[in-house]
């Protein structure tokens, strides 16, 4: 029970170790030994729990993947509504990237890699569908009104999220949640407006 106690911290030191690697030099120029020299252990006791840098980015990209899937079941139980749907996942997510630093590996990997390289799927591309149609949905029931294309509004949320942790540092007191709540009343209004009525046509 000890050892396998022991083996777990070491697992976990190792992931943290790696995700704080890849958030910052991103995959390419992360390398298993700049790993190594964040945990203070020996080679042979990454290697006792992971056989590449290539085998802790799958690990991390499924460990993001399966927090995406935790977001998006919590809000297909609840029934919301698409725009809710829409500020229920930014929130959401974007607290989960400030609060994990693992997710904030996982995501920006998942930008970086193509997909059949990553175990944990698609992560982007499936936060990028739930995103443009959910927009189309509230297109189509009036919640947004604004005219604007799916893919402008999903490209405008999928920035909230992945930006919000580069706040500036005195940004940074505040609650996630409760800046991005902030943040959705602007961007709720704009989306609810039809937008600027057209210029009127002069006859020569």
């Amino acid at each position: 029970m000890v050892k396998q106690e022991r083996a777990r911290r070491t697992y976990e030191v190792i992931l943290d170790a790696a995700a704080r690697e890849f958030v910052s030099l991103g995959y390419a120029r992360t390398t298993l030994g700049g790993v190594i020299a964040h945990t203070q252990l020996s080679k042979g006791a990454l290697y006792g729990h992971f056989s590449s840098k290539e085998d802790l980015a799958r690990t991390l990209v499924r460990h993001g993947a399966t927090v995406w899937g935790a977001v998006l079941a919590d809000i297909e139980s609840a029934r919301l509504a698409p725009l809710s749907a829409l500020r229920v996942l930014t929130v959401s997510l974007a607290g989960r990237l400030w609060a994990d630093v693992r997710v904030r590996a996982a995501f920006r990997l998942a930008a970086e890699l193509p997909g059949e390289a990553l175990d944990g799927g698609p992560l982007l591309t499936e936060v990028w569908d739930f995103l443009v149609d959910s927009t189309r949905r509230a297109q189509a029931t009036g919640e947004i009104r604004t005219p604007c294309s799916p893919e402008s509004v999903a490209q405008l949320l999928l920035s909230l999220v992945v930006g919000v942790q580069h706040l500036p540092v005195p940004q940074r007191d505040a609650p996630v949640k409760d800046r991005i709540e902030e943040l959705w009343i602007i961007i709720a209004a704009a989306l609810r407006s039809p937008g600027p009525a057209p210029a009127p046509v002069c006859d020569a």
